[in-house]
C-alpha cells in the first residue's frame, strides 16, 4: 500500500510543478528515462536476481500474451472508429506491452523476497519486445512493423539484454554505484512525469474510449491468467507470477513515447494512471485472496 502512496504523492507533485516548470520539462524527463535510468533498473533488477533459462516458458507466455493484447487492441479501435490519429495512436500504444519492470519488481519484492523478481523478469523479457520493438514502431507510425535491428539501438533493450548476459556476476562497487544512484532517479522521474500530464479532464473527454479500452486490456489479460494455470510449475512464486503479470498496468513507455512523438500525452497520463490504480487492486486483491 505504501507503494500507492508514494505514487499518487509524486504523481500529485509533478502535477502541480507543471505551472511553474518550462514546457520542454516534459520532454527532458523522458530523455532522462530512456536514456539513463530506466536502462539502469532494468539491467540492476534482472541482473541481481539469477534467472533459471529453464523457465523459457514464461518468455514466450510474455511475448505471446502480449501480442494478443496487442491485435485485440487493433481490433477494438477499428471497431471504434476513432477518427484522432493523435488519440489513435496513444490508444494503440496502451495495449503495446505492460509495465512489468517499474510495477511489479518493487511490489514483488515486498510481498514475496527478492526471489520472485527473477520470474517476473523472465515474462517481462517477452514482453520487452512489445514495449521497446512494436511500441517504438507505433509512436513512430509504422504500425507496429519494426525491424529486429532497431531494438539493438535502443538503450532499455540494450540494458535488458546485458542484464540476462551478465546474470549473476558480480560487477565491481566503483562501477555500480553510479548506476545505482542513476537507477534510484527512475521510480521518481516517472511518477512525476505521470503527474506532468495528467489532466482529469482528460478522463471526462475520453470516457467512453478509456472505459471500452481499459475493459477489453483487462479481459485479455484475465483470459491469459486462467490460461497459465492449466501450465505445470514447480512453486506458489511460479504460479502466482505467471497469473498477475498479463493484469499489469499498462507500460509507462506509453507516456514517454506519446511526449517524444508530440501525441496526446494527457490521454496517454490517464491511461497509464488508470490502469496503475487498477492493476494494484488486483494484486493485493489476488495475494489476499490466495493467502500468500
Amino acid at each position: 500500500m505504501s507503494a500507492l502512496i508514494n505514487f499518487i504523492i509524486i504523481a500529485v507533485l509533478g502535477n502541480i510543478s507543471k505551472k511553474f516548470l518550462p514546457e520542454n520539462t516534459g520532454s527532458t524527463i523522458s530523455f532522462l528515462i530512456i536514456n539513463f535510468t530506466l536502462p539502469m533498473t532494468i539491467f540492476i533488477g534482472i541482473s541481481s536476481s539469477k534467472i533459471d533459462i529453464s523457465k523459457l516458458f514464461f518468455i514466450l507466455i510474455g511475448f505471446f500474451g502480449g501480442l494478443l493484447i496487442f491485435f485485440g487492441g487493433k481490433l477494438l479501435i477499428s471497431l471504434l472508429k476513432i477518427k484522432d490519429p493523435n488519440i489513435e495512436t496513444v490508444m494503440l500504444l496502451s495495449f503495446t506491452g505492460l509495465n512489468i519492470g517499474l510495477f511489479m519488481y518493487p511490489l514483488a519484492e515486498m510481498l514475496w523476497g527478492i526471489e520472485s523478481i527473477k520470474y517476473f523478469a523472465l515474462y517481462d523479457f517477452g514482453n520487452s519486445f512489445l514495449t521497446f520493438g512494436v511500441g517504438k514502431s507505433v509512436a513512430e507510425g509504422k504500425g507496429g512493423k519494426f525491424n529486429i535491428k532497431d531494438l539493438f539501438k535502443f538503450p532499455p533493450f540494450i540494458a535488458l539484454l546485458l542484464a540476462f548476459i551478465l546474470n549473476g556476476i558480480n560487477l565491481p562497487e566503483v562501477i555500480l554505484s553510479p548506476m545505482m544512484l542513476i537507477k534510484n532517479a527512475n521510480n521518481f522521474l516517472i511518477m512525476f512525469l505521470v503527474g506532468f500530464y495528467f489532466n482529469i479532464f482528460s478522463l471526462k473527454t475520453h470516457k467512453k474510449i478509456l472505459s471500452l479500452s481499459v475493459l477489453a486490456k483487462y479481459s485479455l489479460g484475465f483470459i491469459i491468467s486462467l490460461f497459465t494455470l492449466l501450465i505445470p510449475v514447480d512453486s506458489s512464486l511460479e504460479r502466482i507470477s505467471l497469473f498477475l503479470s498479463p493484469l499489469m498496468p499498462s507500460a509507462m513507455m506509453v507516456i514517454v513515447y506519446s511526449v517524444k512523438n508530440k501525441y496526446d500525452s494527457e490521454l496517454a497520463s490517464s491511461y497509464v494512471s488508470l490502469t496503475t490504480l487498477i492493476s494494484f487492486i488486483i494484486v493485493f486483491s489476488v495475494t489476499a485472496i490466495i493467502g500468500f
